[in-house]
C-alpha cells in the first residue's frame, strides 16, 4: 500500500511526495477543492430525508467546504477526514466562521486506515481524490460497509466515454466503471456532468496554481524542477478533464432485490 504522502501526492496529480509539504501554499486560493458543495446539497435533498438526523462522512474533505456548507444548509452532522493538517485547521476555522462548529467534526488521518474504525453513515462523500481505495469495485465494497440501509455514496470523479480511444491510468471507461458498480452490489442512481462553466473554472484554477508555483520557484530556486513538473502535469490534467474525459458527480445506492 502507498504511504499517506504517496496517496496525497497521487490525489493531487503528482507522483513526487516532495510536493506534499508545499500543497497548502499552492492551493491557498481554493476552499472548494473540486467538489461543488451545492451539487452535493442538491443530491442529498433529492435522495435523502430527515436532514437534521443525518450523519455525513466526508472522506478526503480538503478544507471542509462540502461539510461546512452541508451543515449550514441542512443542519446535519458532518465528519470530515483529510491527510493534510493545514487543510483540517482551515476546515475548523471555516466551521466556526459559518457557525456550524457544533455540527462539524474534522480530523487529520489516513482515510484508508480510518475507515475500518468507523460506524455507519447516511451519506458518504468521496470528493475528487481519485482511486484512493482502489478501483470502483474496491471503493464501493469498502464504503458500503459503512452505509446505512437507505444511504447513498456521492463520488466526484471522471470517466472515459466508451466511444473514446483516450486512455488514462487512473480513469476507467464508463462501461467498465458500471460493470464494477454492478459487481459491488450497487447502482448509479443520479449523475451531474460538467458543462461549459467548467472551462472558465478550470482556467481560473490553473491560473492560481501556476501563480503560486512560480512564487515558490522564486523562494526555492533549487526546487524549480519540482514546481515546473507540477505545472506541466496540471496542464495535461486540466486538458484531459476539459477535452478527453467526462467529469461527473455520481450518486450510488445499494441494489434492491
Amino acid at each position: 500500500m502507498k504511504t499517506l504522502e504517496e496517496s496525497i501526492a497521487t490525489a493531487m496529480d503528482s507522483q513526487d511526495t516532495a510536493l506534499v509539504p508545499f500543497l497548502p501554499y499552492i492551493l491557498q486560493d481554493f476552499w472548494d477543492m473540486g467538489t461543488p458543495p451545492e451539487i452535493v446539497i442538491d443530491f442529498i435533498q433529492k435522495h435523502c430525508k430527515n436532514y437534521s438526523n443525518m450523519n455525513v462522512l466526508d472522506l478526503g474533505c480538503g478544507k471542509g467546504a462540502t461539510s461546512v456548507k452541508l451543515a449550514e444548509a441542512l443542519k446535519c452532522n458532518c465528519y470530515g477526514i483529510d491527510g493534510i493538517h493545514e487543510f483540517i485547521e482551515t476546515s475548523k476555522e471555516k466551521a466556526r466562521e459559518y457557525g456550524v462548529d457544533a455540527l462539524c467534526r474534522f480530523e487529520v488521518g489516513d482515510i484508508r486506515e480510518k475507515i475500518a474504525t468507523l460506524g455507519k453513515f447516511d451519506v458518504i462523500v468521496l470528493g475528487a481524490i481519485g482511486q484512493v481505495f482502489g478501483d470502483y469495485y474496491a471503493t464501493l465494497t469498502t464504503l458500503s460497509k459503512h452505509l446505512t440501509p437507505s444511504g447513498i455514496i456521492i463520488i466526484n470523479d471522471a470517466y472515459i466515454e466508451d466511444s473514446s480511444t483516450f486512455q488514462h491510468p487512473a480513469v476507467l471507461p464508463l462501461r467498465e466503471l458500471l460493470r464494477q458498480v454492478e459487481q459491488a452490489g450497487m447502482k448509479l442512481i443520479d449523475e451531474r456532468t460538467g458543462g461549459e462553466e467548467n472551462s472558465a473554472e478550470y482556467a481560473k484554477q490553473f491560473e492560481n496554481i501556476q501563480k503560486r508555483c512560480k512564487e515558490l520557484m522564486a523562494k526555492y530556486p533549487e526546487k524549480t524542477p519540482l514546481f515546473e513538473n507540477y505545472i506541466q502535469t496540471e496542464i495535461e490534467e486540466y486538458d484531459a478533464m476539459e477535452n478527453k474525459m467526462t467529469c461527473s458527480m455520481m450518486v450510488f445506492k445499494r441494489k434492491t432485490n
